[in-house]
């Protein structure tokens, strides 16, 4: 709410994200990348662990969610600053192809998300020339 030491004003108040107040509200910032075959996915995620990250992939979307975990609880009072934040999010990414969900796979390493969406061929035209009777 407070910007240069000053209170944002109403219109710019009501812009910022409530849930910025109440933890973690990062989300992942991703590349969508058109191989031949595939669509790849690959979304920062750093700091959460491997099985805080869930992934579910449909034809023609993807949903990735996370939760960042507090590993305890700091008593500390000489803080200059803290900035970390905790909590969980999820982020929905629309595909501009079908893919095939059954066969897609998922990474993690180094604080990336990378998901491998194999694309559904699309189907060749059929031609059939027809014989005049």
């Amino acid at each position: 709410k407070v910007r240069g030491g000053r209170e944002l004003p109403a219109p710019e108040r009501a812009k910022v994200p409530l849930e910025r107040e109440k933890g973690f509200t990062a989300v992942a910032t991703a590349d969508l990348i058109d191989k031949k075959d595939a669509l790849v996915i690959r979304a920062e995620i750093p700091g959460v662990a491997k099985d805080n990250i869930k992934v579910k992939v449909m034809e023609d979307r993807v949903d990735v969610s996370a939760r960042l975990e507090r590993k305890k609880e700091e008593k500390e009072e000489n803080y200059y600053c803290y900035e970390r934040t905790y909590g969980a999010w999820q982020r929905s990414f629309s595909l501009p192809e079908r893919v095939k969900s059954e066969r897609a796979k998922a990474k993690y390493k180094d604080g990336v998300l990378e998901i491998t969406l194999p694309k559904i061929e699309e189907e060749k035209e059929k031609k059939k020339e027809l014989k005049i009777e």
